[in-house]
């Protein structure tokens, strides 16, 4: 039966693997190398030291070579060989062993009955024989030993005097290799050191794996639990809940991606409400639109139908048609308005601006709309700075902007009262103001009265024709050219509309 593993599926799995297989091979490497040192570490200084006790024992057998004494060759390496704890073996001039002996097994080769042999190659003994020292591992059956092998030396001086004073002569032969020694030393401590280290650094390696397994889980866990979040949010955003921001503070990328990921679910905050809002006013469009349409629409088919079936006489006719030519002046200007406002909110409609004289633009807009402040009996009032700036702008659109505040001024104050219009510089802004002391605008519809088809109080003022577009347009017109425009007002004592339009200095222009 074959068992297949499996990849992990998630992303926390997979960084746990890969943490893991990183830590373990990295144990794995350096165990290997350091057991690996450990080691030859171990077996160098073994190897060092078995060197210099082979080369002392082949200096204390070599007297009893010289001397050829085989007794005390005997009595030499026993007490060698339990004094270095070393099986010992002595090679004659010949390269024959000439006595064995193991402290270990406490008898010699000659007692035991058998040669071992001399654990040499020929090659090897030929290479000792030539005055070098050799050690090497020896293979056996159940241990591992360490051989080192010393070639026993002979030198003879010779001292012959001359005859002439002063002068000695030293004649000195060839050193001679009469014989050699070996002394092996099992492996075994050295093993059993390298193995408790070995076991000792695998301990090691399973506690540092452990250890690695459990700081893996809390880096991943660390890791994955934001990304967990954003999933859960971003399938909660697909089934329509948008409140699903993510509360968790980093510094990292996962807390840039969850900062942008909270500023996604913003902007479609921002979107929907911004959709349901152009919703709103589409429907409010539509049903405000066929409101002012239908009045004046109405009129003129009624009064055209009773034109046309005879029911109006000849003296009547005139007032009717007026009427009828009224409200069609008023379709005419809420298509316009309305196509005004499309081009506004489209960005369509761009401004022909130029040098525009402020004093001249203020005196057309406020004659423009002076017969209808006569015919209600109101006082008109214009005040202006002297010596005004020249303005960057859109001459014909302004004075649309004027005209428009104007005639609401009049239309919303009572006969008898009053409409001042005035104009001033200061602070790089030009401010236009028109004051009237008409009904005033209530507070909370303060915020209302630029948005289209609104209408302050319908129910009271059903006679005023207007289409609600007028302030709508002439704020989109003031912010076209940089400035802004606002209202106070109070029940029962006018309001005031301020215009503020940028003037720009000479050199800019």
């Amino acid at each position: 039966m074959i068992i297949k593993l499996r990849k992990p599926r998630t992303l926390f799995g997979k960084l746990m693997l890969s943490h893991l297989v990183i830590v373990a091979v990295s144990l794995i490497i350096i165990g290997f190398f350091l057991t690996y040192l450990i080691e030859d570490y171990f077996f160098s200084a073994r190897e060092w030291e078995l060197a210099g006790q082979a080369q002392d024992a082949a200096y204390l057998v070599g007297e009893d070579l010289i001397e050829n004494d085989l007794a005390g060759v005997i009595k030499t390496a026993e007490t060698l060989a339990y004094s270095m704890n070393a099986k010992i073996r002595v090679l004659d001039h010949n390269r024959s062993p000439l006595y064995t002996f193991d402290p270990d097994l406490n008898e010699s080769d000659d007692e035991r009955g058998e040669g071992e042999g001399v654990g040499l190659e020929e090659r090897e003994i030929e290479h000792i024989f030539k005055g070098n020292m050799l050690s090497k591992k020896v293979y056996g059956p159940v241990l591992q030993r360490l051989l080192v092998a010393a070639p026993v030396i002979y030198k003879e001086e010779h001292l012959e005097e001359d005859l002439g004073v002063g002068n000695d002569n030293y004649n000195q032969k060839e050193p001679e290799v009469i014989g050699a020694v070996t002394l092996s030393v099992p492996l075994r401590g050295v093993e059993e050191t390298i193995a408790h280290i070995s076991r000792l650094v695998l301990y090691s390696g399973v506690v540092g794996v452990a250890v690695a397994a459990l700081f893996s889980f809390s880096l991943s866990k660390t890791l994955t639990r934001p990304i967990q979040k954003i999933n859960h949010a971003a399938l909660d955003m697909a089934a329509g809940n948008f409140e699903c921001k993510i509360e968790e503070k980093r510094d990292d990328e996962i807390g840039s991606l969850i900062k942008t990921f909270n500023y996604s679910v913003e902007q479609v905050q921002k979107y929907l409400e911004e959709q349901k809002r152009l919703e709103m006013l589409r429907r409010n469009l539509v049903a405000n639109v066929s409101h002012e349409l239908k009045a004046p629409l109405a009129s003129v088919r009624g009064y055209s139908e009773l034109m046309l079936d005879g029911y109006i006489n000849e003296k009547e006719k005139d007032n009717y048609l007026r009427i009828i030519l009224d409200n069609s002046v008023h379709l005419s200007r809420l298509v316009d308005d309305l196509l005004t406002l499309s081009h506004l909110e489209s960005g369509q409609l761009s401004l022909e601006k130029s040098l525009v004289s402020v004093e001249a633009l203020v005196c057309w807009s406020f004659e423009s709309v002076a017969p209808q402040g006569e015919a209600k009996g109101i006082e008109l009032n214009l005040e202006l700075e002297s010596s005004l700036p020249v303005l960057y702008g859109d001459r014909y659109r302004l004075h649309e902007v004027l005209v428009n505040l104007l005639e609401n001024a009049i239309k919303y104050t009572p006969d008898g009262g009053s409409v001042t219009l005035s104009v001033k510089a200061g602070d790089s802004k030009l401010i236009m103001e028109v004051k009237d002391t008409g009904y005033g605008i209530p507070e909370e519809e303060l915020q209302h009265i630029f948005e289209r088809f609104y209408k302050v109080d319908k129910s009271r003022r059903r006679s005023e024709k207007g289409s609600g577009l007028g302030l709508a347009i002439a704020r989109q017109l003031i912010e076209l050219h940089g400035g802004q425009i606002e209202v106070a007002s109070e029940i029962g004592k006018g309001s005031i509309f301020r215009v503020y339009l940028p003037l720009k200095d000479e050199k800019s222009l």
